[in-house]
């Protein structure tokens, strides 16, 4: 609304950008006609270890406390920290990782991230912290790569109830 947004609008995100658009069709489709979701970041389809590990503490790096943090953030965003079929261990130069490090660091209280994803993983009612598609009907492009480390593939074909018969391209799901 504050946007002013025509009624004809498609809407593109990727992770937690993808689960927004999710939320905002669900909620808005008089104005949101078609999305474009890449490995939407809806809390079900995340990866079960990694939601623990943002729980128990064991699982620091989405929380930027660290310069390590921001590195494995960046594995686990491109192919996934394990990948060892990658000619650079780490996909983005080393001075984007301290600019990242550092905005983070200057711009967010301690804590801050931590707080927030916790917030996050609360158990809700919400859209986005349902067990299955609340919107089988909306048009919608999901694009989900299989190696995803962060938002589950699998997980995310059985939230959209997608068969591997359905699949034409592999770590592509479409409705």
């Amino acid at each position: 609304d504050v946007v002013n947004c025509s009624s004809s609008t498609n809407a593109f995100g990727i992770s937690l950008g993808g689960a927004v658009c999710y939320y905002m069709q669900h909620h808005r489709p008089d104005i949101i006609q078609r999305a474009i979701l890449v490995s939407p970041a809806i809390l079900c389809c995340v990866d079960k270890d990694l939601v623990n590990g943002i729980r128990d503490g064991t699982s620091n790096f989405c929380c930027l406390k660290s310069r390590q943090d921001a590195k494995l953030l960046m594995r686990d965003l491109s192919t996934g920290r394990d990948d060892d079929t990658r000619k650079k261990k780490d996909p983005v130069p080393k001075f984007f990782l301290e600019t990242v490090y550092r905005e983070a660091r200057k711009k967010s209280p301690e804590g801050h991230f931590r707080e927030l994803l916790l917030h996050l993983l609360e158990p809700t009612d919400a859209p986005y912290a349902a067990a299955k598609d609340v919107d089988t009907e909306s048009h919608r492009l999901v694009i989900w790569p299989e190696k995803d480390r962060i938002i589950n593939y699998e997980e995310g074909k059985q939230f959209f109830e997608v068969s591997s018969s359905d699949n034409k391209d592999e770590g592509l799901v479409s409705k």
